[in-house]
């Protein structure tokens, strides 16, 4: 109680006060300008503004520039449930008496495609009733946001922080009525339980009761595990903790999300993590992949947006989007590569998932991007449990709903379709176009690329759903409809593709 007391009273201290409020308590109260959209309609005290028709022609001002970390904070008063869509809001180096005569229907695109403004969409589930959304924009050009106190991060970036700004609100979609509410009210209700929540997560960095804050293990609680953290190598959004077992995107991105093991993953080797935060504000989530490239030789800046551009690397990369299905927190998530190069995800211990099929004689790195709605994760460990019946078993367990999943974006006459599985073969190996001209037969084979069947004709199939590239188009359906079996991995094949060199 006595430390509670001594935070309580530091908390309230000026020194400690955001700098949100600095030069900001002087003031007038920020208020909606006379200008506005056609459908709008303006409280005689301008602190109120609604939409009184559809759903558009609801702009609307800040009746005064906002300075630089001035909240705006507005609070919804109606929402309808008839509307799909959300309020808008952003800032404009335009006085708002300019549009006196020629505000459009909308915001997002009409006015962001015109110099100085710049604006973008809430997301839906924080358009509620009596919810309080806040924004400002700081000398960087960084727009934040925060709802009912709570920060949420950056919005958008790119505001002209050197010049005039006016609020710009849309009150679009279910957004209906809106009131500009004083920050000062706002931040004096709650100083005291904001600012001592902001120091007591501060003692984080110590690592007091850490484990309380985060989901626990059910699962695999019992199960002893060795150690296997990520790699120093990541992806410029992300923030790794102290032992480098958690790994947390900025929220206020949705890519650039990667982890690297820290070690290879060794052949009958099951690697666990466990889910700790996601957001639904984002579409899309968890990638999983294989590759043998050493992290430590990666340049972080070098890694792209979209994983599946990997691909125009020279090793050898295999990417998996959404792998676990739109992961929850809590779910734990297990990968194990079998002694036959089959790569099997388990999610809370439901039944085994096969993703693919890689070069199990190759030295394989794991990775994940933590895309979309996937924010934190943790990795639990590895553990040594490879049993018989685990092994050699896709045939059984991939089900015609895994195969959908499992189809595979290969750039050949026969399918032009983009999916979640792509490959990146090895320098070793041509790429594939999807070009109708036969190259050069004889210069293939003088670089060996002769059918490993029948050592005649050129390589000019891939077999799905391994993607192994070996035999002829001829061999590879005699193959398909005898054995079944890619003659590399012994993976099930269940097509053959014709392709074309070049």
């Amino acid at each position: 109680m006595k430390i509670l007391k001594r935070i309580k009273r530091i908390a309230c201290s000026p020194k400690l006060r955001g700098h949100h409020e600095s030069g900001t308590n002087n003031l007038p109260p920020i208020l909606f300008h006379s200008i506005h959209g056609e459908n709008v309609r303006i409280s005689p005290d301008c602190t109120v503004a609604q939409r009184s028709d559809s759903f558009c022609k609801g702009i609307c001002f800040s009746n005064r520039p906002i300075r630089v970390n001035e909240r705006v904070c507005i609070k919804f008063k109606d929402i309808s449930q008839s509307w799909s869509g959300a309020i808008r809001f952003g800032f404009t180096s335009n006085d708002p008496l300019t549009y006196r005569s020629s505000l459009p229907k909308y915001v997002c695109p009409d006015l962001t495609n015109k110099p100085g403004n710049w604006a973008k969409a809430l997301g839906e589930r924080f358009a509620v009733k009596d919810y309080i959304l806040y924004f400002y924009y700081n000398e960087l050009g960084d727009v934040h946001y925060g709802i009912n106190g709570e920060e949420r991060g950056i919005f958008f970036s790119g505001v002209s922080s050197n010049c005039s700004l006016w609020a710009l609100i849309d009150i679009y979609g279910n957004t209906v009525e809106i009131e500009s509410v004083d920050p000062r009210q706002q931040i004096s209700c709650r100083r005291n339980s904001l600012e001592v929540d902001t120091i007591i997560p501060s003692l984080s960095t110590i690592d007091i009761n850490r484990e309380n804050r985060e989901p626990l293990p059910q699962v695999y609680r019992d199960t002893h595990f060795q150690s296997f953290p990520f790699h120093k190598t990541k992806g410029c959004n992300i923030r790794l903790s102290n032992d480098r077992c958690i790994a947390e995107r900025n929220n206020s991105h949705y890519c650039q999300g990667y982890v690297f093991s820290e070690r290879p993953l060794r052949l009958g080797q099951k690697m666990v993590l466990q889910v700790l935060q996601t957001d639904e504000l984002y579409a899309g989530s968890l990638a999983f992949g294989l590759t043998t490239c050493d992290p430590s030789t990666i340049n972080s800046n070098d890694l792209p947006e979209d994983p599946h551009l990997l691909l125009d690397r020279s090793e050898y990369w295999v990417v998996v989007k959404d792998v676990a299905n739109a992961p929850q927190a809590g779910d734990e998530l297990a990968i194990r590569m079998t002694q036959n190069g089959e790569v099997q995800l388990m999610k809370n211990r439901q039944p085994v998932h096969t993703l693919m099929h890689v070069d199990s004689t190759q030295t394989m790195w794991p990775f994940f991007d933590l895309y979309g709605s996937t924010i934190k994760m943790k990795v639990l460990g590895i553990c040594d449990n490879e049993t018989p019946e685990n092994i050699g078993n896709s045939a059984q367990v991939c089900n015609s709903r895994n195969n959908q999943q499992m189809s595979r974006s290969l750039n050949t006459n026969n399918n032009n379709n983009s999916s979640n599985l792509t490959v990146r073969m090895p320098n070793n190996s041509p790429k594939l176009t999807n070009t109708n001209n036969n190259s050069n037969s004889d210069s293939l084979n003088a670089i060996g690329n002769e059918c490993n069947v029948c050592y005649e004709q050129t390589i000019n199939s891939v077999l799905y759903t391994c993607g192994h590239v070996c035999m002829c188009y001829e061999c590879a359906v005699k193959q398909w409809r005898g054995p079944g079996q890619c003659p590399i991995c012994r993976a099930t094949i269940r097509d053959v593709i014709r392709t074309y060199w070049s």
